[in-house]
């Protein structure tokens, strides 16, 4: 073993006014030009301050160089500042050492030195980490002959190639999957459960059809209680009162327990009564930086009647009555035509998108009699839970593909198995 500065050198190349390709670094396809990424537009206004990389060197982004953002580059370009350029010295061949730095093993090397990066002014957080090139240079790493590393480089490209392709094909189906759960959801809610139903146009472009005997209402109607904001009071270093994160709402859920779980004080409040989660209330998200998670309900099961929680501000609580079953209000709240109108409501500052209480008030939703809202919901019930155990079953499976990759490489570079051997 040795250091890996004894590998590359770090490069800092810059050339104003060069008229080379704007480069960008992929976890999946290595160093490409930024054009097969992103349609956004290609260039600043002055690239003087980017910098150089040629044909042969190491590119990694050096705040996402543990989630394996590296690669080589097979022609000149210019990245931007986040990047770094590392150039293999005499002996060195560059696939090799981005295999080595991928490995499972490099990576805990990694995690053992990086820093954190503070954002957000004094009271910032802990944003993302790095590990500048002065540290990772530091690191003892294998490196075998030239031959050796180019046999090792070798078989990797062709191991991990093939893992990579049916981890593709996998994540695929779990996107088909996820379509084929939307799309069965939508079907019943806008046309029910008889394909042969009578449809009406209730005049809405947003539910433009619907069987006959069912009504295109607004949430106002069929609401008894809320929308009722959240409160966020101070954090606790006590297991005193109990509050939810945005995560607790999952797949028409709320669910509780560490991961969603934290402690506030009460002593800033007048009354937790008032706040408290009871089973029956629907949650919904009523702030994030993504679009599409706003809006997005979730039911709270039984299970809170034994726990005490209230719900954080970017929560929003309410409760239906007798007209419609609070499970049925959740499967059409994340339906299609609901998550268009949220679309078209939500409003951005600073980032983050928000709906309020009157445009929840405002969202047109269809309203069966009870009866087939009670069947449509356990036929929903039913047919998504079989999709949802697809879904999960394959994304393990992609789980287990990137594990048995990054323990593929770890062996390699390591010595743990001869490669001329399995080749």
């Amino acid at each position: 073993m040795t250091r890996l500065g004894a590998a590359v050198q770090k490069i800092d190349e810059r050339i104003p006014g060069v008229d080379l390709p704007l480069m960008s670094v992929s976890q999946t396809k290595g160093v490409v030009r930024r054009s097969e990424l992103t349609d956004a537009p290609q260039r600043a206004e002055s690239l003087d301050a980017y910098k150089v990389c040629r044909k042969g060197d190491i590119v990694f982004n050096r705040m996402k160089i543990r989630s394996g953002a590296m690669g080589v580059a097979h022609e000149d370009g210019l990245i931007t500042y986040h990047y770094e350029v590392m150039r293999p010295r005499e002996g060195m061949d560059p696939r090799y050492i981005v295999h080595l730095m991928k490995s499972s093993w490099f990576t805990s090397e990694l995690i053992a030195r990086e820093r954190g990066i503070s954002a957000g002014g004094e009271h910032g957080g802990i944003r993302t980490t790095e590990v500048p090139f002065s540290v990772l240079r530091t690191i003892d790493v294998f490196l075998p002959k030239i031959d050796e590393q180019r046999i090792i480089a070798d078989y990797l490209d062709r191991e991990t190639a093939r893992i990579d392709m049916l981890v593709d094909e996998q994540q695929h189906l779990v996107e088909m999957l996820h379509l084929r759960r939307r799309a069965v959801v939508d079907a019943v809610l806008s046309q029910g459960l008889d394909s042969e139903a009578v449809l009406f146009r209730t005049g809405s472009p947003w539910l433009p059809d619907l069987p006959v005997g069912w009504k295109a209402v607004r949430a106002k109607h069929v609401l008894s209680f809320g929308p009722a904001n959240g409160v966020s009071p101070a954090p606790s270093d006590t297991d005193d009162l109990k509050s939810l994160s945005l995560g607790a709402i999952r797949n028409g859920r709320v669910i509780m327990g560490p991961e969603v779980t934290k402690f506030v004080d009460r002593s800033s409040l007048e009354s937790t009564e008032s706040l408290r989660l009871h089973p029956g209330d629907i949650l919904l998200v009523r702030g994030n930086g993504n679009v599409d998670r706003v809006a997005r309900a979730g039911l709270v099961g039984p299970e809170f009647a034994a726990e005490k929680y209230i719900y954080p501000d970017l929560l929003i609580r309410i409760r239906v009555n007798s007209s419609m079953l609070p499970e049925f209000f959740v499967w059409a709240c994340n339906a299609s035509p609901t998550r268009a109108q949220v679309r078209a409501q939500a409003r951005t500052a600073v980032g983050t998108f928000k709906v309020a209480g009157g445009d929840i008030r405002s969202l047109l939703l269809p309203l069966p009699p009870v009866d087939e809202q009670r069947a449509i919901v356990a036929y929903l019930d039913k047919q998504t839970s079989k999709i949802d155990q697809l879904i999960a079953e394959t994304e393990r499976f992609i789980e287990l593909a990137q594990e048995r990759r990054g323990a593929l490489l770890t062996a390699a570079v390591t010595g743990q198995i001869d490669v001329r051997e399995a080749a």
